[in-house]
């Protein structure tokens, strides 16, 4: 891993021999004329290491049978990384043939975080409908470029320097990519949201997966405002006792999304109870944090 790569493909693995197959052929198809490298940290003990040393023997794989946080994994492959640019895609999403190509365009412009669209991958499934419109709606495939504080890390790629400005992920927590783009928007560094890039999430099917996740999001996301905006007690009592109308708040800006972009409108419409139903379950989350006072 010596020689010089135009770009770094990062996967974050954790019990994905169900979704990375599907994920590494997508990578491995791409159409370029530059070298890039496709690095795996796998953290658990599936069957994931043996079935990539099998099919994709070009991988750089690390796997460890101890699991770790996605923000420890992800900072250990940019660690190993030789790339000019650094891409990161989840285990459970596909892209086209074009898609590194597109990345390696983009980064043509000066910023130093770079993001796309996220497609729904599993549109078979009820439920899956569900988390995608909680989780990904605001980047959903649309026309336009614009400036954004956040975008998800299914679907984003840096500078390499932009670590030895900010630094790494947080580890053992949820949300590390919300607060590394906090970080790095609080330095003034914004990141370029592109629809020429698009990845193609595989969501949660089950109902009961789908709804701790997104209690689990919810939790995370209020401790990383309580770390950043150290509230008081009367603001956390606040929080608190307003908290029923998280997801009422919630709920009426994603729909405002959906009516504008309606690109997947009918299934928004389908996924409307599902929708509410994850925005109740985070907003639980919201207010355990708002609660206990739960900082990172």
């Amino acid at each position: 891993m010596t020689e010089n790569k135009h770009l770094s493909i990062i996967v974050a693995s954790y019990r994905s021999e169900r979704t990375i197959e599907a994920c590494l052929m997508s990578l491995e198809r791409q159409q370029v004329e530059f070298d890039y490298e496709i690095i795996v940290v796998h953290t658990s003990d599936d069957s994931t290491p043996e079935l990539i040393k099998e099919k994709f023997p070009q991988v750089i794989l690390f796997s460890f049978k101890e699991r770790k946080s996605i923000g420890e994994a992800r900072n250990f492959a940019i660690t190993k990384a030789c790339g000019e640019i650094i891409a990161i895609i989840d285990a459970d999403c596909t892209v086209d043939s074009t898609w590194a190509a597109n990345v390696v365009k983009a980064h043509e412009l000066k910023y130093l975080a770079i993001g796309g669209a996220v497609a729904n991958g599993n549109p078979y499934s009820y439920v899956g409908w569900g988390q995608y419109f909680c989780e990904f709606s605001a980047w959903m495939p649309c026309k336009d470029s614009k400036m954004m504080s956040n975008i998800p890390t299914a679907s984003i790629s840096y500078k390499h320097e932009v670590f030895k400005k900010c630094g790494l992920f947080v580890e053992d927590t949820y949300c590390e990519d919300t607060e590394f783009h906090w970080r790095l928007s609080s330095s003034g560094h914004y990141l370029f949201f592109t629809p020429l890039i698009v990845v193609y999430h595989h969501n949660r099917e089950n109902l009961a997966d789908f709804l701790k996740h997104m209690f689990m999001l919810g939790m995370a996301f209020a401790r990383w405002r309580l770390t950043k905006w150290r509230y008081p007690l009367i603001t956390r009592s606040v929080y608190s006792a307003f908290s029923p109308l998280i997801p009422v708040r919630l709920l009426l800006r994603i729909v405002f999304i959906n009516c504008t972009n309606r690109i997947y409108f009918p299934h928004f419409v389908k996924a409307l109870p599902l929708l509410f139903l994850g925005l109740i379950s985070w907003s639980l989350g919201e207010l355990i944090s708002y609660i206990t006072g739960s900082r990172h």
